[in-house]
């Protein structure tokens, strides 16, 4: 026996591949046929063995001690390769055998199994990759069945050894791979969030159209170059049509056997990259040029084992994926080996794939005079099987598509099918939105029809259609006398019931726009608002206290049945609201809504939820949220009863229970956030109602805990420029939860770089049809940035949520695409509020995310910064005076360094483990205070304090929304405030002492 040698390069890295995966014979190749007929177990032994004696190769065992791969070939007469006899042809029995690991103990590399059945036999070689690639599987076979017949060649083939590479290729290499990123390999389909944690893979095998096979074969001809390279240029425009590149690199099998060595039985092949820059100005003929010669470039060079290319290209993280290519195109001529005879029966090869893939995605081309065929195997860590289908389908349409015309830049040519374009447009096949009249004039029919019908239920008041007329009437008189005119903003500050429905309706017949505002957002805001929207009017109800800019008339909502009407009603002006979003920025942007626009929605949802005379909604939401004005007009354009609801009912189950039982509401909507907090105590009660859930991402587990409920669910979607929903679909129980399709009038597309995307493949979410806003009031720049037009779609708007369309038509949002994002219905910009911690003398970096789920979902601040006593309540300070409340990151982590990933990024995903991590630490040793001033509450608010924030380890002096604190949690806690210490308080009062001690010292005099 010999002295075992050192493994190569190329065959140290299989050996730690599977070293990573151990137990997934992710090495493993076989060549299996079947017979038809019966073998002489005692022939194949005997060929078997021939082949091995004659084959050093085949010889070949390595020896693993854990630290190193050694190489050693066994004599002739030493090892032996015993034939498995199995009682079955089950080819999943077969895969079974192939992927079996092999050892690296010394022993053999090949194992053959013989599967025995009543009517045909499979005969299996595996054989692992270091001895043997998918080109020796002809010399193997051709051995085989000679040696079955007793044919054995005379003498012994050497192992071939492959020549060290040269100075040449290393030097290529290195030129060809500099500057070279492989974060721009990342595809926009399949999942968001790839890992590639496992080596799980799967496979879809279909022939070219006929109009495809006839429009390579074209190219080829026009181009003057080979099929291969027609092939592989449209591959490098598939991946880069979804993303990749345009600096692309394509992994390509090589064939590293001299032209003497071709029938050398061994690991011959080398897997090189292919470099490409994918400039979509140019035709299709030009890159075609580029690439055949990148593409014979790379095959002169092949020498040099891949394995010795990775130190030219910086590696992201730990991940073990290739970072030279993650898609792989292999050429083969012929579609598999031909059918042959064995001991006078007739075999034919079976194809046995194991479900396993080290690349994201391999297009292995088969091709012969009468069909070309592509195989794709593909990473399920990385892609679904539909999106593996999908690709196949928009490779088949590419390729016809570039028949067409060779020269035109190849960026006006669609990378879509048949299905995607079918599938879009069914779901964009919504109407035409018109509408017969305005929301106003709905109503104005409904108080005609039936003016003794209920209009509004508050509490036990009553209130007809009439009666509300009539009240909005005497509205619209006293903004005449107060001066207002057709098109004026007025201000609306009211709490919902009858006054505040009929200041809606008053406003519209006076011609004029209204404006919701919250009198509990902080003065400023308020502020800016008015004068911002150039408001001349605020109504306002009795005991609400409005601070208005000089000039600004404010005029009080009249009781229900005060006054008369004395004036006909105005012609109304297209807009119908003025509504600002919650942004994270110090200047909130109008969105100004069109009658048309509301008039579509308001149809669509009383079709959708077939809302008819009687049925009852709940009114709960506050009216400065856009949403609120569903629930009050669908209603009232129904004939139905707009149900008024309390504040207190978004966050107590049991009184919103009551109210859906005791109001026999029908409909009732709500944001994710308040779902969460009412579920325990009314899930009983949903049974049967329809349920409205939008305003934020609707988790599964959320949803699931709707649908076992019995109520009908639907989840919407829609940003404030557009008129409140803009897609609706029924909640299923799944992963992810869709939004549904575009409502009745509105039309969605999913676009990058102005280019409209196909199914499954993730960009910007756009918005077009009757339910786009009007724009910005008094910010054309803004208008100009988002609301923008589109061919054949004309004007849309652009969310910035990062979404894509499914196959069924119905549609995901994945996130942000500028890394916005939603909490509790409040959108936060994280990069705006690192830009506010920055200013902090202290920070020297930061980065914000949210962490957790549902209600335990906490904006967390990672600062770099000099610790010291107090820094966290102090950042806390200061972003307070700089952001608007759902803005204020509600923990703060100091931290020496921010994690980088392999592009010098900051490391979100790395930071999100680290914050759950610490979140998850904190101790549960709840901290004891005691005073000696009976008077003082201090230990009474620090056990509140561990309550509502669920988390021990608080003390006197623990900042509340620096623990994880929120407006909707602050709520509770004001309430148990109230009920254990006998203190009312604003949730106002909280944000100015948020600490227990600072809260105490405030309620003594109170006490």
């Amino acid at each position: 026996m010999g002295v075992p040698q050192p493994a190569t390069r190329k065959e140290e890295a299989l050996w730690l591949l599977e070293k990573l995966f151990p137990g997934t014979g992710v090495n493993n190749l076989s060549f299996t046929f079947r017979v038809a007929g019966t073998l002489s177990p005692a022939a194949l032994q005997d060929a078997v063995s021939a082949v091995v004696r004659r084959h050093e190769v085949l010889r070949t065992v390595f020896h693993d001690d854990d630290a190193e791969l050694r190489r050693l070939v066994r004599p002739a007469d030493e090892l032996r390769v015993e034939v498995e006899r199995v009682p079955t042809t089950d080819l999943s029995d077969v895969a079974g055998f192939v992927s079996r690991p092999f050892r690296f103990d010394g022993g053999p590399l090949l194992r053959v199994g013989h599967f025995t059945g009543p009517e045909d036999e499979v005969v299996c070689l595996a054989v692992h990759h270091l001895v043997f690639d998918t080109i020796s599987a002809g010399p193997l076979l051709a051995e085989l069945v000679a040696a079955y017949a007793g044919r054995v060649p005379e003498g012994q083939i050497p192992a071939l050894r492959e020549p060290e590479p040269g100075p040449r290729s290393a030097a290529y290499w290195h030129d060809q791979l500099r500057g070279f990123d492989p974060g721009e390999l990342d595809l926009w389909c399949g999942r968001q969030e790839s890992t590639g944690g496992t080596l799980a893979g799967g496979q879809v095998v279909v022939p070219l159209s006929p109009e495809a096979q006839t429009a390579v074969r074209d190219l080829r001809s026009r181009l003057n170059t080979s099929e291969a390279v027609v092939l592989l240029t449209a591959y490098f425009l598939l991946l880069a049509a979804h993303g990749a590149g345009p600096d692309v690199a394509v992994g390509t099998m090589v064939n590293t056997r001299g032209p003497a060595d071709q029938r050398a039985i061994g690991y011959h092949v080398n897997v090189v990259p292919v470099r490409m820059a994918v400039d979509t100005r140019k035709g299709f003929a030009d890159l075609a040029r580029q690439t055949g010669g990148v593409f014979l470039d790379a095959i002169a060079h092949a020498d040099m084992p891949v394995d010795s290319l990775y130190d030219e290209v910086g590696r992201g993280g730990t991940a073990w994926r290739n970072t030279l290519f993650r898609h792989v195109f292999n050429y083969v001529p012929g579609l598999a080996l031909p059918d042959f005879e064995i001991g006078g029966a007739t075999a034919s090869p079976v194809i046995v794939e194991l479900p396993v893939s080290k690349f994201d995605l391999e297009f292995f081309v088969m091709s012969t005079q009468d069909e070309i065929r592509v195989r794709a195997v593909h990473s399920t860590d990385a892609l679904d099987r539909d999106d593996v289908v999908a690709l196949l389908a928009r490779y088949d349409a590419l390729l016809v598509a570039l028949a067409a015309d060779t020269e035109q830049p190849v960026h006006g040519i669609p990378v879509w099918s048949e299905h995607d374009r079918a599938v879009v447009a069914a779901a964009n096949d919504t109407g035409s939105g018109e509408v017969g009249g305005t929301v106003l004039d709905a109503i104005r029919a409904r108080v005609a029809a039936t003016p003794d019908a209920v209009a509004l239920e508050d509490g036990d008041r009553r209130t007809t259609y009439a009666e509300l007329w009539a009240t909005s009437a005497t509205v619209r008189d006293l903004l005449a006398d107060a001066g207002t005119k057709r098109g004026d903003v007025v201000a609306l500050v009211a709490p919902r019931g009858v006054e505040l429905a009929a200041a809606v309706l008053g406003v519209w017949r006076a011609g004029a726009t209204y404006l919701p505002l919250d009198p509990t957002h902080p003065p400023h805001r308020i502020a800016y608002q008015l004068t911002d929207s150039g408001a001349t009017t605020v109504l306002a109800a009795l005991g609400v206290r409005v601070t208005a800019r000089p000039g600004v008339r404010v005029v009080r909502l009249p009781a229900e049945g005060d006054g008369h009407a004395t004036r006909p009603d105005v012609d109304p002006v297209d807009a119908a609201y003025l509504i600002y979003t919650s942004g994270s920025t110090g200047r909130p942007k109008g969105t100004v809504v069109g009658h048309d626009n509301l008039a579509n929605l308001i149809e669509h949802f009383r079709d959708e939820l077939a809302v008819t005379a009687g049925q009852g909604m709940a009114w709960l939401t506050t009216f400065s949220f856009d949403i609120s004005a569903l629930e009050l007009l669908l209603p009232l354009v129904s004939g139905g009863r707009v149900v008024v609801a309390t504040d207190s009912v978004r966050t107590d189950g049991r009184e919103l229970a009551d109210l859906l039982t005791r109001h026999r509401v029908d409909v009732v909507q709500a944001t994710p956030t308040t779902w969460r907090l009412v579920l325990p105590d009314c899930g009983e009660t949903l049974a049967g109602r329809k349920v409205l859930c939008g305003g934020e991402s609707l988790p599964a587990t959320l949803a699931h805990r709707l649908l076992l409920t019995g109520c009908e669910p639907r989840n919407v979607y829609g940003p404030t420029e557009t008129t409140i929903w803009s897609t609706c679909g029924p909640v299923a129980d799944e992963p992810q939860i869709s939004i549904g399709r575009p409502i009745r009038g509105t039309r969605v597309f999913v676009a990058r770089d102005g280019r409209e995307l196909p199914v499954g493949v993730r960009g910007e979410l756009c918005i077009a049809g009757a339910g786009v806003a009007n724009g910005y009031h008094n910010r054309p720049e803004l208008t100009e940035d988002r609301f923008r037009d589109h061919p054949g779609l004309g004007r849309h708007y652009r969310t910035g949520d990062l979404a894509r369309w499914r196959h069924d038509g119905t549609l995901d949002v994945l996130g942000r695409v500028d890394r916005q994002v939603k909490l509790r219905g409040n959108r936060i910009e994280p990069g705006e509020v690192e830009g506010v911690l920055l200013d902090h003398p202290s920070v020297d970096a930061a980065a914000v995310l949210v962490t957790g789920e549902d209600e335990r979902a906490t904006l967390v601040a990672f600062v770099v910064a000099d610790y010291k006593p107090g820094i966290a309540g102090q950042l806390w300070e200061h972003a307070r005076a700089g952001l608007p409340a759902p803005s204020v990151p509600g923990e703060f982590f100091v931290v020496p360094t921010l994690p980088r990933t392999g592009n010098d990024k900051v490391d979100y995903l790395a930071l999100a483990r680290d914050a759950e991590d610490r979140l998850a630490a904190a101790t549960t040793d709840q901290e004891q205070v005691t005073t000696t001033d009976p008077d003082d509450p201090t230990g009474t608010l620090v056990g509140i304090w561990q309550e509502v924030l669920n988390r021990g380890g608080l003390g006197a002096d623990s900042n509340f929304f620096v623990s994880g604190g929120h407006s909707l949690l602050g709520a509770q806690l004001v309430q148990r405030v109230e009920e254990r210490i006998g203190v009312r308080l604003r949730l106002a009062e909280l944000f100015t002492h948020p600490t227990p001690r600072e809260l105490a010292e405030f309620l003594r005099p109170a006490r």
